[in-house]
């Protein structure tokens, strides 16, 4: 078991779940932690594709709106 690697991974899970303790994920094994971290990845990829990226394009759309209709401010 490389020490680098298996520090990487717990890296990489902290990064995705913020809940998730270096102490607690430590007590895995690499080969589980890859597992996990493949499965929270693929759910966060999921994630982007469902919120992430519309929202992108809504904020887009909204962008584009405004420069054809702009709103009248009232100070």
């Amino acid at each position: 078991m490389s020490t680098s690697s298996k520090q990487q991974l717990i890296e990489q899970i902290s990064s995705l779940n913020r809940s998730a303790r270096a102490e607690f994920l430590g007590e895995f094994s690499e080969a589980e932690l890859q597992q996990y971290f493949d499965n929270l990845r693929a759910v966060w990829e999921d994630f982007e594709k469902q919120f992430a990226e519309p929202a992108e394009e809504f904020q887009q759309q909204e962008i584009e709106r405004e420069r054809r209709e702009p709103s009248l401010l009232i100070a």
